[in-house]
């Protein structure tokens, strides 16, 4: 008797069945690594409030999963491109990425802000960085803040947030433009002393979301599980953990 062949196996495989061996494929999360305290390397981990949020959500999902380390930039073509099963980034939700990916419901809600070198006195409020050399990071929506908000600004993109820090402490540029709590964390730890954060987001507050291919089937199972983290205590649990205290 003849072998059949590999596509004949596979067409012979009942559509349960084949959904059964998807389920048990391990998915790709794809995350900036350098973006703390949502998402970086520790000790050979990946660690954050993001990498324990989604930790706690895969568990609930009952599904394995490995981490892709990218630029931010990077993070919504892999997705477009399906390299990537998920992003999770403290990635805004934006009318504009939402004609591309799918998000779950928001879990976060972050804004844009604005560091300074500590002895910088020019610079009190976001009207106050137009037609200054400033640094972003390239996708992120505080370039896109920037644009809009401080036109005659001078800006340099870079793919990673460290870069940005580097550049400001190297007094190359006069403000890093990007996400609140970010560089919260960075000025109350390897910035202290040497950089301020305005007291106050440049920008409205903006959702967070985890985001998928169109048309994914973990959007649905992803929402769930965050409500039942919210309803258990489980996101307060994390919560705390990174930030210290719930938000207000």
């Amino acid at each position: 008797m003849r072998r059949r062949t590999f596509l004949g196996a596979l067409v012979a495989i009942p559509v349960a069945a084949r959904s059964a061996l998807a389920q048990q494929r391990s998915l790709v999360v794809g995350t900036d690594i350098e973006l703390k305290p949502f998402d970086f390397a520790q000790d050979g981990k990946y660690v954050g409030f993001d990498q324990d949020i989604w930790g706690e959500i895969a568990k609930q999902l009952g599904r394995s999963y490995t981490v892709s380390p990218m630029d931010f930039g990077a993070l919504i073509p892999a997705l477009q491109t399906s390299n990537i099963d998920v992003a999770i980034s403290s990635i805004f939700i934006t009318e504009q990425r939402k004609k591309v990916v799918d998000f779950s419901d928001p879990y976060y809600t972050s804004a844009i802000g604005a560091l300074v070198a500590t002895g910088d006195t020019s610079i009190k409020s976001g009207k106050d960085l137009d037609g200054k050399p400033i640094a972003a990071m390239t996708g992120a929506a505080g370039a896109k803040w920037v644009q809009q908000n401080a036109p005659n600004a001078k800006v340099t993109l870079f793919p990673q947030v460290a870069n940005m820090y580097l550049e400001l402490r190297a007094k190359r540029v006069a403000a890093v433009v990007h996400d609140y709590p970010n560089l919260a964390y960075y000025a109350n730890t390897d910035g202290r002393g040497d950089v301020k954060l305005l007291p106050e987001p440049v920008g409205d507050k903006i959702p967070c979301g985890i985001a998928f291919p169109k048309g994914s089937d973990l959007v649905a199972p992803t929402n769930e599980a965050l409500r039942k983290m919210h309803s258990d205590g489980g996101y307060d649990a994390i919560y705390k953990k990174w930030f210290g205290q719930l938000p207000a």
